[in-house]
C-alpha cells in the first residue's frame, strides 16, 4: 500500500531525518540508505519494518545533516607538511608561495583524516523513536487513503 511517513529529530550536534516510503506491491521489499556509522542497526530495522508493513515496495532513509560547529574531519599536519617539502624541492620556490603549495598539498592523499564516529547507545534510543514515529506516520497515512 502507498504511504509516506517522516520524522525529525533535533540533537545538540545534528539534524536526524528519518523517511520511510512505500508503494503498492503484494509481497514486502525494503530498501534502506543507512549512514554508515548506524550500518550496524541495519538489520534491527528492517525487522521493525517487516513486523510493521507487512507488504508493500518499502523505501527507508536516514539522513544525518551536521549542525554543529565541530567537525570529525581534522589536517594530517605532518603529512600536509611533506607534501609541501616535496613540492617546494620540485619548484624551488620561496616561502612567498606557500599558500599555493598548501592549496596543493591539502589536495594530496591522506591530507585530511575524518574520525570514525561511534555509534551511541543513547542517540540511538532516540533515532529507533522516530522510526517508530514515521512508520506510525506511514501506517496513519495508509489508512487514511484506505477510505477515501
Amino acid at each position: 500500500m502507498t504511504g509516506y511517513g517522516k520524522s525529525v529529530l533535533q540533537l545538540p550536534a545534528k539534524k536526524i531525518t528519518i523517511e520511510v516510503k512505500s508503494l503498492n506491491s503484494k509481497n514486502l521489499d525494503i530498501s534502506a540508505r543507512i549512514p554508515s556509522y548506524y550500518k550496524e542497526k541495519e538489520l534491527d530495522v528492517r525487522k521493525k519494518l517487516a513486523s510493521s508493513l507487512i507488504r508493500g515496495k518499502v523505501d527507508f532513509s536516514i539522513f544525518v545533516e551536521m549542525t554543529a560547529d565541530e567537525t570529525v574531519t581534522t589536517v594530517n599536519k605532518g603529512v600536509v607538511r611533506e607534501y609541501m617539502e616535496q613540492l617546494r624541492n620540485i619548484v624551488q620556490t620561496g616561502a612567498s608561495e606557500d599558500v599555493t603549495l598548501l592549496h596543493m598539498a591539502i589536495k594530496m592523499p591522506d591530507a585530511l583524516k575524518t574520525e570514525r564516529e561511534e555509534l551511541d547507545p543513547e542517540e540511538w534510543k532516540q533515532i529507533d523513536l522516530y522510526i517508530d514515529k514515521a512508520i506510525k506516520e506511514l501506517q496513519q497515512y495508509r489508512r487514511m487513503r484506505r477510505f477515501h
